[in-house]
């Protein structure tokens, strides 16, 4: 009998079998070469080939056995009892209910807390009171009021590496009164470019010497930035348009006011005619800053995480990811998710959000998923009102929305400020595998979140 009869015989008798060895190396010229698969009368043939086909299934199984048995070592070897390493190499990830938390308690109690440590808020305090301070007395200015946004702002400072937003809500310039028509189209780029101009001067002026001009920066246009007690200040002067349309009389809370008159005028524009308007962003920071600032302290802490993965990890390969986009995409997953306000007996929500942010931070990259987070009816837009903006943003390779413009993509390109999208998809999948598969002292140093856990250690 040849070797494809002897195959096809084995197989009809074993059809459930699964055969991934290479059947070659059992046949047995032979032990085969007697059996007539065709002769009648030669009744002894099914049952040497039974015995056969029976051999290969046990040979097949000690091999697919010890080939298994070799790539569990290679992906968990042998871990001896002196390994000093020995509590976290054997900390593997466990959500299913009643399983091992260990991996859990460590993430939750060793990890996620050094984000927070060591904070403080003096220096940028000290920073943001001195140039609020510098500017009520500059002589071109008139302002209505100060807002501190971003992390600082937003209570979500990474500790060493971080800076704080200032938006300076501008009444008058050079004793023209400010309306918020002054501020857009090419005359408006022209008045905020000269007030970029004077005000760096007048910094200058005053005895700071980190001053510099900034005309496209992480976030946006046309900021001045000035280092202060070693914290970088990022100046950004801001219409003020909340005592337009009565708004100011009848709200107390002049940020709700000012995003209540900026949305209402973007939605009485007909839906193709919404578009992108960095002002309107820029003067949104007080509504942007509510929507993160009360969000869960478990979320935040997340948000920190993500952050301080990026910041100490993979920024300086992939740099010019700003963090307010970072921010929302933690958000909108634990918004997917429903881990936006944890339960206190959810032990496990801190590690699954964070699963979740990388997961979605990938598919916006690699299956160009439109990330939005849904703030709410008091500062955020419906859906409907997003999709109603899609032409403002449909041809860009990465969509995060602004959670209270839709019509803004803070993943959208920026001259001269390009982001390996791909290369940080890359990253999040990485990152993935190894929270899901791997060990938690492969986590803490083998992985790319281990630089910021080393930094955040040792700081």
């Amino acid at each position: 009998m040849s070797y494809s009869d002897f195959i096809k015989l084995a197989r009809a008798l074993y059809e459930d079998e699964d055969y991934d060895v290479d059947p070659w190396d059992y046949y047995d010229d032979d032990g085969v070469a007697d059996i007539d698969l065709y002769d009648p009368v030669d009744s002894s043939f099914v049952a040497q080939a039974q015995a056969l086909a029976q051999a290969l299934q046990a040979q097949a199984r000690l091999s697919k056995a010890s080939a298994a048995a070799q790539r569990l070592r290679q992906v968990f070897p042998p871990i001896s009892a002196g390994d000093p390493h020995r509590t976290l190499k054997m900390m593997h990830l466990d959500l299913t209910p009643g399983g091992d938390k260990s991996y859990v308690r460590h993430f939750n109690g060793e990890l996620r807390p050094l984000t927070a440590q060591g904070v403080s808020n003096t220096e940028p305090q000290a920073a943001n009171h001195l140039i609020h301070k510098l500017l009520v007395q500059c002589p071109v200015l008139k302002v209505d009021r100060f807002h501190k946004g971003g992390s600082f702002g937003r209570r979500t400072l990474v500790r060493g590496a971080f800076d704080v937003d200032l938006s300076v809500f501008v009444i008058k310039f050079q004793e023209r009164a400010l309306k918020a028509a002054d501020w857009s189209g090419e005359a408006g780029e022209r008045l905020q470019r000269e007030m970029q101009r004077v005000v760096a001067a007048y910094l200058r002026g005053q005895g700071l010497h980190d001053v510099v001009e900034v005309e496209h920066g992480t976030h946006y246009k046309h900021c001045v930035n000035v280092k202060v007690h070693g914290v970088d200040v990022d100046i950004k002067m801001a219409a003020h348009v909340a005592s337009q349309q009565g708004k100011q009389a009848t709200t107390p809370d002049r940020g709700k006011a000012q995003r209540d008159v900026l949305m209402q005028a973007l939605w009485d524009t007909p839906p193709h005619l919404r578009q992108a308007d960095p002002t309107r962003e820029a003067a949104l920071a007080e509504a942007l800053t509510a929507v993160v600032k009360d969000t869960h302290d478990r979320v935040k802490s997340l948000v920190r995480l993500i952050k301080c993965w990026y910041k100490y990890g993979l920024q300086a390969e992939i740099p010019n990811v700003p963090s307010v986009l970072l921010e929302t995409v933690v958000l909108a997953a634990a918004q997917r998710k429903g881990l936006l306000s944890p339960g206190k007996q959810d032990r496990t929500a801190e590690v699954s959000l964070f699963l979740a942010a990388l997961e979605l931070l990938d598919e916006a990259v690699s299956d160009r998923k439109v990330v939005v987070l849904e703030a709410g009816p008091v500062w955020g837009y419906t859906r409907v009102q997003a999709e109603s903006c899609r032409h403002a943003w449909r041809n860009d390779p990465v969509v995060v929305l602004h959670p209270i413009d839709p019509t803004c993509n803070l993943a959208a390109p920026q001259p001269r400020r390009a982001v390996d999208w791909c290369r940080l998809a890359h990253k999040s999948r990485e990152l993935k595998r190894v929270v899901e598969g791997g060990s938690m002292w492969e986590l803490e140093q083998q992985s790319s979140l281990a630089p910021a856990i080393r930094a955040l250690k040792a700081a």
